[in-house]
């Protein structure tokens, strides 16, 4: 942020329904910003320090309760350099929050008979066709895996274009043709076995609704759901036009500065084109409660039951489902720039909108979150601070110890004041406060820790968990070895652990990608080598395993072996079963820079 700037006092815009004058709550809410638990006689954050701590320029916040807005506030700045303040509304670009009001037209669709959640979507596609596959012969992609998330496609979301960019058509973006700059959308996992978030999925249905009626979506949109539920303020238009322009926020990255051009296109607009304002997004969510109580809306009831209830891993028709004490249907986005909050009960009447031009939002929006929730007691949102207790100090060393988390992860507990002190193998150490002589509580996770003499119990949630057993002076897992320097002693039991038991997370890829990774970012080159060249030795067919050895050797000074070893990532890319379409030419397209970069030809 620049230096000129301040967010000290700065509330552009405020809108408060039902009531005249300072409003008790709203101000105990801008001072009330919390972590995941806070602690009785912690000291709460204002939104004003946050926002200025994580250079978030502006942020636009809509709460409502009893199915109507109870009260919308603009913070900040929409355009620092225009010296431009938001108000209420302020446009913001809603990222993937544009999914769940595109899935609504798309159920609108479905209800008037143009479209089926239950057969093959290629019957409604007029020219391009999701490709043919053994895959889809065997299980055709519906829509409602599409909205779902679990049609088996690929492309998780899309970067956005530049203002001065050219912009691909959709069929271009489906296919990663130019001038798309993301890879081609193919179903690569059996439809409907498992979810995987792909906004590729959601371009598909994008096509499919335009296809169905002949309608360009942001004006189909506009008829389905927006002018319905009174949301004026939004549009799927993109770029945004000339007339709106000067209502729309610039986009700030997480250090604060501007993105060129100050915001991204997005052709892909059903997955993440909306501009909208959390008001509106705020008459979408109070809209969808209204027809599940049995309103009249652009769904029916039912639809709208669907809509909220999941299909898989907790993900409904365009919207995340979750059990908080009561249950909340949410969705969260992320465009250039941009980042939006929006969550809802699904019963009670109330929820928040929350949108940053920040690409840091999502560090102030979980903290002004749970001060909302706490003010107005909403259902999992605990109000009061949690109370300590006092234990003595043979309390705390009773209880300290090494916990065995699982074959090669390790809790160590040491007494610290009048708290814990804890770690776990390859993580950062964390503080256990006492709430009782055997529950304790961290502050930056819901998570609670039950200690007894001979094992802990680790509660997510406060959900009841698994135990894990203490672990003798002399017994030790690989990872402590490697933390210690015993290199060969870590790498001859992993092997090991692997002949044992192949499908061991300890010894999963990805976990030795990351381990070698943390132990590249603290320099200690030796050590990221030796588990990045077991991972090359116990995954031969992953190309992954030897771009990331590659680098190892890269960052250590040894030129030659990087070399050899980005080459031999590039031979085995094409046959990688694992790679998605969109994970081989990432890694195709970063081998090549790092040999060029190390002067060597692909």
């Amino acid at each position: 942020m620049k230096a000129s700037r301040t967010l000290l006092g700065i509330v552009a815009a405020a809108l408060t329904v039902g009531a005249s004058g300072p409003n008790p709550s709203i101000e105990r809410i801008e001072k009330g910003l919390r972590p995941p638990v806070l602690i009785e006689g912690d000291k709460t954050w204002t939104l004003e320090e946050r926002m200025r701590l994580f250079h978030v320029p502006g942020l636009s916040v809509a709460v409502f309760r009893d199915f109507q807005i109870s009260w919308a506030k603009a913070y900040g700045f929409a355009d620092e350099a225009a010296g431009m303040k938001p108000t209420d509304a302020t446009l913001f670009q809603a990222g993937s929050v544009s999914k769940p009001v595109a899935a609504m037209g798309a159920l609108k669709l479905v209800e008037e008979g143009k479209l089926s959640l239950d057969k093959d979507v290629n019957a409604y596609l007029k020219g391009w066709k999701i490709p043919e596959n053994d895959l889809t012969k065997k299980t055709p992609v519906t829509l409602e895996m599409l909205l779902s998330h679990t049609g088996g496609l690929t492309v998780h979301g899309f970067p956005g274009y530049a203002a001065d960019a050219k912009v691909p058509t959709v069929i271009e973006v489906l296919d990663g043709a130019a001038p798309a700059n993301s890879p081609p959308i193919r179903v690569d996992l059996p439809p409907g076995t498992q979810y995987r978030y792909s906004g590729g999925g959601y371009t598909i249905v994008q096509l499919a609704m335009t296809d169905v009626t002949g309608q360009s979506f942001p004006r189909l949109l506009e008829a389905l759901v927006l002018k319905p539920l009174g949301m004026t303020q939004s549009t799927y238009d993109q770029p945004l036009p000339a007339t709106l322009v000067p209502k729309a926020a610039a986009g700030y990255s997480a250090d604060g500065k501007e993105v060129p051009g100050k915001r991204h296109v997005y052709p892909e607009m059903a997955a993440a084109g909306l501009w909208t304002t959390p008001s509106d997004l705020a008459r979408f969510g109070i809209g969808l409660q209204n027809i599940l109580r049995g309103k009249p809306g652009p769904i029916s009831k039912a639809m709208a039951e669907r809509m909220t209830t999941a299909v898989r891993d907790g993900y409904g028709l365009g919207l995340a489902v979750a059990e908080k004490d009561g249950v909340y249907f949410s969705h969260d986005g992320a465009d250039e720039g941009f980042q939006t909050l929006f969550i809802a009960h699904k019963t009670k009447g109330y929820g928040v909108a929350i949108m940053a031009n920040s690409d840091a939002g999502f560090k102030v929006m979980p903290e002004l979150l749970r001060a909302i929730g706490a003010e107005y007691g909403w259902e999992g949102f605990p109000e009061a601070p949690v109370r300590t207790a006092q234990l003595t100090a043979a309390q705390l060393a009773a209880v300290a110890g090494r916990y065995k988390l699982g074959t090669d992860e390790v809790l160590v507990v040491a007494p610290k004041g009048d708290a814990l002190e804890c770690r776990v193998t390859f993580a950062e150490p964390f503080t256990l406060v006492p709430i009782s002589p055997i529950a304790f509580v961290r502050r930056d996770e819901d998570t609670r820790y039950i200690l007894s003499n001979s094992w802990v119990r680790v509660d997510p949630g406060g959900v009841p968990g698994k135990e894990f057993p203490r672990m003798t002076a002399k017994a030790r897992v690989p990872s402590e070895d490697l933390e210690a320097g015993r290199v060969d002693e870590a790498i001859a039991a992993y092997r090991k652990l692997k002949e044992a038991n192949p499908a061991d997370p300890a010894v999963a890829e990805q976990r030795f990608n990351g381990v070698g990774y943390r132990l590249l970012m603290q320099k200690d080159y030796p050590k990221a080598i030796a588990i990045f060249q077991l991972n090359t030795e116990l995954y031969p067919a992953s190309a992954n395993t030897y771009d990331s050895l590659a680098e190892a050797y890269m960052a250590s000074g040894d030129k030659e072996k990087a070399i050899a070893l980005y080459r031999k990532s590039m031979q085995v890319i094409d046959a990688d079963a694992k790679a998605t379409p969109e994970q081989k030419t990432a890694m195709k397209a970063n081998a090549i820079a790092k040999l060029k970069e190390l002067g060597a030809t692909p």
